[in-house]
């Protein structure tokens, strides 16, 4: 099995690097604007991203990156190398609660090698938790070993969800209003939390209609190396613009077919 252990060191102190810009702008009031896909960026999202990139070309100059904000390239700038690893990431994960002076957001930092995330890292300072994972090597939250609670049956379940007007969007309230029925409880918290907390055992299911790849990327390794589950609503690998459903294991068929009833 391959070793990513100098890759996730360096995946974690790009992820601090990241954190620590956008702490200095947290609470502050940092300009920020609209951008044309409706999403928000700060001032904060540009300078992290950028040190985050200056990093990485630094030390690996060969690599591909994809930041949120500045799109896929070559590590120190140009078209991208084709079939290089490509560090994955997105400077400030919650950039709403970010601005409004909410503490859930974080800088994510991913390794994906060959189409396969093979190295994760969410770094939320406000929250003073840094998630982090390498295929093979565990998952963990500030340093110690984290797994999923394995619930089995949804009447004992929390499922987690970012906002309901997304499903609305997508034409899947239906389906929303019944998982949310045959559930323990539902709780509104987004973005990369909600799967950590999946990661974690503090809740069993995490269900997103829309994600970018910089969004799931880095989760991915954490959650599969926790012992969960991360596919879209239908069952298929993670995509770009794809829905995401992160759960502790047992639940996911149940709830994939839930979605498919609705259809």
């Amino acid at each position: 099995m391959t070793d990513y252990s100098e890759e996730l060191r360096v995946a974690r102190e790009l992820a601090r690097l990241g954190g620590r810009i956008a702490m200095g702008h947290y609470r502050r009031d940092p300009k920020s604007e609209q951008k044309d896909d409706g999403t928000w960026v700060t001032e904060a999202d540009w300078a992290a991203e950028a040190q985050i990139r200056l990093r990485i070309a630094r030390t690996f100059p060969e690599h591909n990156i994809l930041g949120e904000e500045e799109g896929l390239t070559r590590a120190g700038g140009g078209p991208p190398i084709e079939n290089a690893p490509t560090w994955v990431v997105d400077p400030i994960d919650g950039t709403n609660n970010f601005i409004a002076g909410i503490p859930v957001w974080a800088t994510l930092v991913g390794l994906e090698i060959d189409g396969r995330a093979v190295v994760g890292v969410a770094h939320a300072p406000a929250l003073d938790e840094t998630y982090d994972a390498a295929s093979g090597a565990g998952a963990r939250l500030n340093g110690e070993r984290i797994e999923v609670d394995a619930v089995s049956d949804l009447s004992e379940a929390t499922v987690l969800y970012a906002s309901f007007s997304s499903f609305v969007e997508k034409g899947l309230e239906a389906a929303f209003a019944d998982l949310s029925a045959r559930s323990y409880r539902t709780r509104g918290f987004g973005d990369f939390w909600g799967h950590m907390l999946v990661a974690r055992g503090a809740a069993h299911a995490m269900v997103e209609p829309e994600l970018r790849t910089w969004d799931f990327r880095a989760l991915e390794v954490i959650v599969s190396e926790a012992g969960g589950r991360q596919s879209t609503l239908t069952g298929g690998a993670l995509e770009d613009h794809g829905s995401v459903l992160t759960t502790c294991g047992p639940l996911h068929d149940e709830i994939i077919e839930v979605f498919a009833k609705s259809r």
